[in-house]
């Protein structure tokens, strides 16, 4: 079953420009910080889920899932449950294809945020594998035990607004749609990265073209402008928005044994050192330029300076110009004759080094084991990262519990304030 295992990568930075015990996973999370408070779930934890995705989605691989509850602002009756959303640790905002709404609330029962002229708001989110397209509206969103009101999310394909022509500026940096849950590989994305907003100051000046924000005036004009958006009206990360827990998350998983597991369980916890299942503890603090990057240098490959750490790509990313791609359909992935051992070390804004060793394993060899969670998997940067960008996906969180400290905040027993990093 090799179906939906196209690469799967992070968001474009638009800043500054469950089970029992499966067979090769452990049975325990070997972290600082548990995830239940006297054998029950705390009220800041969500469950987290590596499997084979929604049915509509044609099977993943390397994407952690979540449930979440999101209803029409103010009310208790218009809500629905939502599974199988991507945690997505290299973006900021809830993303939601229309498609996925209708059951307790439909996409024209949230609010829709609109300009001061009235005209509705319309965003594009540009990510290195595609491009999502679709209005901003207002929702109330329940993740595990924590709420956020009114927060605005992202709606992609919307069928009212079919209509509105999609700017160029939007489609043209890697031109394939990404609106439905078969071409994310998800019921949507929770973006829970280090930034409050999705586009932050650069939207909020209207320097950005169009790629991102704009405003379209009727269903009769389907020519769209590019906007500036002021920050309470962008895209929102919905955990920044608790009235607790608001400062960060932590995102556990369990160790993967090579080459991988059927299923993996694990926890997103809400909060950095805000209670007693989310402290640091021994984790060292990793802080981040504006952009929310760090440098990566790799032995035999030099320094890779636009790094991040992102549980929304399903493989780690970077040039390797020695290790072969696969054929096909997978060529974005690598395809060694065996196992390729590599040794690096990452360097944060704060001068905290940590040296990371990881292994690169035959991606086609992986994909038949049929296992969802691939310790090993990696490929190329590809057109929509750059060759200075190595990214840590998914497998990076494997046996390392990864906390996300949010802009501007600080957690008790941190060094510093974000955006940062701590594992």
């Amino acid at each position: 079953m090799k179906t939906n295992f196209a690469p799967i990568a992070a968001v474009l930075s638009l800043v500054a420009a469950c089970g029992g015990e499966t067979a090769g996973v452990s049975s325990t999370l070997t972290t600082d910080a548990g995830a239940v408070n006297g054998g029950s779930t705390a009220q800041n934890v969500a469950a987290v889920a590596i499997d084979n995705g929604p049915a509509a989605a044609g099977g993943s691989v390397n994407v952690a899932y979540v449930s979440i509850t999101i209803c029409a602002p103010g009310s208790s009756t218009l809500c629905q449950t939502i599974d199988h959303l991507q945690v997505d640790t290299g973006s900021s905002g809830l993303r939601l294809p229309a498609g996925v709404l209708g059951v307790g609330v439909t996409p024209d029962q949230l609010t829709q945020v609109t300009d001061s002229n009235g005209s509705p708001l319309v965003e594009c989110a540009q990510f290195a594998d595609g491009y999502s397209w679709g209005p901003v509206k207002l929702a109330d969103v329940k993740i595990g035990g924590e709420i956020a009101t009114s927060v605005p999310i992202h709606v992609v394909g919307d069928p009212s607004f079919a209509g509105r022509a999609v700017p160029s500026a939007c489609s043209s940096f890697v031109n394939v749609p990404e609106n439905t849950v078969a071409q994310l590989g998800a019921n949507g994305i929770l973006g829970v990265g280090n930034f409050i907003q999705d586009c932050g100051a650069f939207c909020a000046s209207g320097a950005q073209d169009g790629s991102v924000y704009n405003v379209c005036p009727s269903a009769t004009s389907p020519q769209c402008q590019p906007a500036a958006v002021p920050l309470a009206k962008q895209v929102s990360n919905p955990a920044a928005a608790f009235a607790a827990d608001n400062n960060g998350v932590l995102l556990q998983l369990p160790a993967v044994t090579s080459p991988g597991a059927a299923t993996v369980n694990g926890s997103l916890v809400f909060g950095v050192g805000t209670q007693n299942n989310n402290g640091l503890g021994k984790a060292a603090l990793y802080t981040l330029d504006a952009r929310g990057t760090f440098s990566t240098s790799v032995s035999g490959l030099g320094s890779f300076p636009s790094s991040f750490v992102d549980s929304g790509s399903n493989g780690y990313f970077f040039n390797d110009s020695g290790l072969q791609a696969c054929p096909g359909g997978d060529s974005f992935f690598y395809c060694p004759s065996g196992p390729a051992a590599f040794t690096a070390t990452i360097t944060a804004t704060n001068s905290v080094s940590v040296p990371v060793s990881f292994r690169v394993d035959n991606a086609e060899s992986d994909f038949d084991t049929n296992d969802t969670a691939l310790s090993n998997l990696a490929g190329s940067a590809g057109s929509g990262l750059d060759a200075e960008t190595f990214d840590w996906g998914l497998p990076f969180f494997f046996g390392r519990p990864v906390y996300i400290l949010f802009e501007g905040k600080t957690a008790n027993g941190a060094s510093s304030a974000g955006p940062a990093l701590a594992f």
